[in-house]
């Protein structure tokens, strides 16, 4: 079989469908509730009101999630231990959006990274602090939080996160001999 035959076969081709059946309804959305036991995260809430972090660990294989979950996502069981964490982190991974100034019009270049807290197995987004260039940026760079002025117990009182001195970043990979 040659490419153009080959070519030809994968080509889209639209078909026409009779229209199904309506009925006529309104859905009131707004009626519907959704039970939430926001009891499983008021230590996690608690600690942060303090300026603390906590991490919630999986009996079953150990992991622990930052933000804590319901369900462990390696071994589906419900975690049942808090353990605490420190205020330091790495970048897992990381992206470039592009902000629109509305003052100004201008474009500006805003790095926003996947943080894997010290002492946790998963990842989340926040904002790295305002002065640090997108350019410099690069995967497993130490981090540390910076909180808010004033503390409410919620994921936004982590501000952003600052930069620690990382002496590794400018050390050779080998030793030249």
């Amino acid at each position: 079989m040659s490419k153009m035959t080959r070519r030809k076969s994968m080509e889209y081709i639209k078909k026409e469908y009779a229209r199904t059946r309506t009925m006529p309804a309104s859905w009131y959305l707004n009626s519907y509730k959704y039970k939430y036991n926001v009891t499983h995260m008021k230590p996690f809430l608690d600690k942060l009101k303090e300026g603390k972090l906590v991490g919630l660990q999986c009996s079953n294989c150990n992991r622990v999630s930052f933000p804590p979950k319901l369900v462990c996502g390696n071994c589906l069981i419900k975690p049942d231990r808090w353990v605490d964490l420190r205020e330091t982190a790495t970048i897992a991974t990381y992206t470039i959006t592009y902000l629109k100034d509305e003052a100004t019009g201008k474009i500006i270049e805003k790095p926003i990274a996947c943080i894997r807290q010290d002492g946790c197995d998963t990842t989340i987004i926040t904002e790295l602090a305002p002065e640090i260039n997108y350019e410099d940026a690069y995967v497993g760079m130490p981090l540390k939080i910076h909180w808010a002025d004033n503390l409410e117990g919620s994921l936004s009182d982590i501000k952003y996160y600052d930069v620690i001195d990382d002496k590794s970043k400018d050390m050779a990979l080998r030793e030249k001999k």
